[in-house]
């Protein structure tokens, strides 16, 4: 997105409209390695993953947006 289309987003954009965004579901699993809590997001489509589609993140980094709105 070029910053002067920036200028007419939304202050409360909508992901998939307002920002071209393609959302997928994503299978959520935790582990914990060598006293490091981590979770790992893994796409729900097996094709998705097969692309990297996956992400690994410490557990204190990753806030659930629906709780705390």
């Amino acid at each position: 997105m070029a910053s002067n289309e920036w200028e007419t987003v939304p202050m409360d954009p909508d992901p998939e409209s307002d920002l071209g965004y393609d959302p997928i579901d994503w299978e959520v699993v935790s582990t914990d390695t060598g006293g490091r809590e981590q979770l790992l997001f893994l796409p729900a489509d097996e094709d998705a993953l097969r692309s990297d589609a996956f992400i690994v993140a410490e557990r204190s980094a990753v806030t659930d947006m629906v709780e705390n709105r």
